[in-house]
């Protein structure tokens, strides 16, 4: 029987993974259909998809989670076919199952095995039958009892991990080392789960530290063929979601890497599985830097299986970039392998590239897989980093706004979810973007990956750009040590300021750049120089914020020549004058341009790209920009938040209120949790003693610095009278 492939096919999804599946069906010459709520009208997917269908509403709850919609769809405009891409129903046998009744082709694996392996304790029972090494692990059934909780805690001893039975991405989730975190830890995952995934259904696992995540690309056909794509390595991660994503992983070397790739497809086998797939794996760093030291080590006693994510994982361009095949070929027909005459064409030439979404799409049409296990080769080394708009600095909390200017640099791979113009909203996971380097070596991925990345201007929403540069250029990550706990222990010097030299220098052309700005728009009197003061008790000056607030001074001292210096030290009494500072610079502007500014600093010519968006200046210097805010020169006029006032770090909505007007907390003691961009953040209390307001109840969309509870502060005790 003939192949035949969808003429259309509708993409259950939104942002960066619909934008990534309409690309290669455009390459296939298949049309896409893009779906889309209130909040994503004038979204990037909309516009690369050949039709959009609108969702009313905005919380995916009601659009991107409505299977019914989705159908009706499908159904109103003739696609043959449903790609749900990663997250929300992507995982959902239900779905998946009512996509198959509708008369629909699913593009990926079937229901049951969707419900096998989204069930992780099935998968478990599974995986133990199949041999595959497994962590110690306990169901938690029912509304159990605190007893009985700390009974299952203890059968599978501490620390542990409380995890969500469904879903994936890092959802319900928790880390408990101490056995009176546990019930808090375990109320928490169970909103989580219940609000991402509908199933609130946990289970305790051991949670080994300092570990290395490890995953396997699978990829099966309807006709009794498995293959694996080799591993990719994810152990940098926040909130169980991953940052880094890397292929080879340096870790481990090729009789691990064979016993991994092995126990993926058994683990593939077990299950029946069909389609692009990964299985999770977790490495014990400890056996493997005893491998790497030369003593023998087991290979089967260094990883065990963690879960089988059922669909495309966002870390799956890795994969497309190293992996290649030697000697592309049409199926060779064999016996049990496929239909006789089942050849599926593929593209020919020595180390062609593999795109999984269009063999998710071949495979879904019945095809077989297009190539043997031993045609598949790993070339070179590539990274993968996902830019968040989330604040590291501030606990990673989510970022919302407008998204001003972005200019992803070209010399790298970038899968794009929004584009400058867009709004981040809070409704969706915060990713913008991945950017993926490939080179021969892991080193040069490294540089050529944070290259493009500090050459790519962000503004209008905080994002993690700065932690992604201090990451890539880590020296523990470099060396190949960086495990799951990376971030935890190094959190304080990758957050530092940048370079000081590069700070300064960045500096120096944003305030230049900035006079010379206000001296074209028009000086206050005909005929006055840049710069001009009345007096010398006035030096021309700005202040910018970048992790720390520093003083920019300059004063124009001859044709095209600046003395420009940088102080940390903002009390002006300490300043001593420009024109009498030996340590100041002397820079010299030998061009200059809406965007760019060139100088020249001891003979040494430099360009600046320099970009202004209302507060926000953003300067590349030396290979990477540095990003500041402009320091108004007059106090905000915004009312200062009272003591004791609580207010929400971000838009979200309230999931659960813990305190009521009346009662007396403690420092510290939970307040209200907030659920945005599908994470929980919870509110503590800022000062010892009584609620006197809760303006809000479970439910409420809030706004950022948005007033939630009031506490009238304890007064402290007077002290005895002198």
């Amino acid at each position: 029987m003939a192949m035949r492939l969808p003429t259309k096919i509708l993409i259950a999804n939104r942002g960066e993974v619909a934008v990534r599946i309409a690309r290669t069906c455009r390459e296939m010459g298949i049309a896409t259909v893009a779906v889309c709520s209130d909040a994503d009208r004038q979204g990037l997917h909309t516009s690369v998809c050949d039709e959009a269908v609108h969702l009313p509403g905005s919380a995916a709850s009601d659009t991107y989670l409505r299977a019914d919609l989705l159908i009706a769809a499908a159904r109103r405009t003739g696609a043959e076919a449903v790609h749900p891409g990663f997250g929300f129903l992507a995982e959902d046998a239900a779905f998946a199952q009512a996509v198959t009744d509708a008369g629909l082709t699913w593009i990926g694996p079937s229901p049951e095995v969707i419900a096998r392996v989204g069930d992780k304790l099935a998968a478990k029972r599974a995986m133990a039958s199949a041999g595959v090494p497994l962590l110690p692990s306990v169901a938690l059934d029912g509304d159990l009892d605190r007893a009985a909780l700390l009974d299952a805690a203890d059968e599978v001893g501490f620390p542990l991990m409380v995890k969500a039975v469904a879903g994936g991405g890092g959802k319900g989730m928790r880390v408990v080392h101490d056995r009176v975190d546990l019930a808090d830890a375990v109320a928490g995952a169970t909103r989580e789960a219940e609000g991402a995934f509908g199933d609130a259904r946990l289970f305790l696992e051991r949670y080994v530290t300092k570990t290395r995540h490890l995953e396997v690309q699978v990829l099966g056909d309807t006709h009794g063929n498995v293959v694996h794509l080799f591993e990719r390595e994810c152990s940098i991660q926040r909130r169980h979601q991953k940052v880094v994503e890397e292929t080879p992983s340096p870790a481990i070397d090729d009789e691990v890497r064979t016993g991994l790739c092995r126990a993926a497809v058994a683990a593939a086998r077990a299950i029946g599985y069909v389609n692009a797939g990964t299985v999770e794996f977790v490495a014990n760093e400890r056996l493997l830097a005893r491998r790497r030291a030369g003593e023998p080590v087991d290979p089967q006693d260094a990883f065990a299986f963690l879960e089988i994510n059922a669909r495309l994982q966002v870390e799956h361009p890795v994969t497309e970039e190293v992996v290649r095949i030697q000697d592309p070929v049409r199926w060779r027909a064999k016996a049990g392998a496929a239909p006789a005459g089942s050849l599926v064409p593929v593209s020919s030439g020595h180390g062609e590239r593999i795109d999984l979404v269009r063999l998710q799409i071949l495979v879904a049409a019945g095809a077989a897989v297009p190539f043997l296990q031993d045609e598949v080769v790993q070339r070179g080394h590539a990274i993968e980093v996902r830019l968040y708009a989330e604040d590291p600095a501030a606990g990673y909390l989510p970022a919302t706004g407008t998204l001003e200017t972005f200019a992803p640099d070209p010399a790298v791979r970038w899968d794009l979810g929004i584009v400058a113009g867009e709004e981040v909203t809070p409704h969706y996971d915060p990713m913008v973007a991945k950017a993926i380097a490939h080179a021969p070596t892991r080193p040069e991925a490294a540089a050529e990956l944070a290259a493009a990345l500090g050459r790519t201007p962000i503004v209008g929403v905080t994002t993690n750009q700065d932690l992604l540069l201090a990451i890539l250029t880590d020296p523990v990550f470099l060396e190949g040590q960086a495990t799951t706990s990376f971030l935890e222990d190094r959190d304080e010097l990758l957050l530092a300021s940048s370079d000081q030299d590069i700070v300064d220098r960045a500096a120096m052309a944003v305030a230049i750049h900035d006079a010379l700005r206000r001296h074209e728009r028009g000086a206050l009197l005909p005929g006055l120089p840049i710069a001009f003061t009345p007096s010398d008790t006035f030096e021309p000056h700005i202040v910018l914020e970048h992790h720390e607030p520093l003083a920019v001074r300059y004063r124009p001292s001859r044709a095209g020549a600046w003395r420009v210096r940088v102080d940390r030290d903002l009390d002006p009494d300490g300043w001593r004058p420009l024109v009498d500072d030996d340590e100041a610079n002397d820079v010299h502007v030998v061009g200059y341009g809406p965007d760019h500014l060139d100088i020249e600093v001891a003979g040494h010519r430099t360009r600046s790209r320099v970009t202004a968006t209302g507060l926000t200046r953003l300067a590349a210097t030396a290979g990477r920009w540095v990003r500041f805010e402009l320091v108004p020169r007059l106090p905000s006029s915004q009312e200062e938040k009272a003591p004791g006032a609580s207010t929400a770090p971000m838009p979200g909505k309230v999931t659960s209120l813990m305190v009521e007007v009346g009662e007396v907390v403690d420092v510290g003691a939970p307040l209200l949790t907030i659920e945005a961009m599908k994470m929980e953040h919870r509110l503590t209390a800022e000062v010892t003693g009584v609620v006197a307001e809760v303006r809000v109840a479970v439910g409420h969309q809030v706004e950022a610095e948005q007033v939630l509870v009031v506490i009238e502060a304890e007064e402290a005790p007077e002290g005895p009278a002198s």
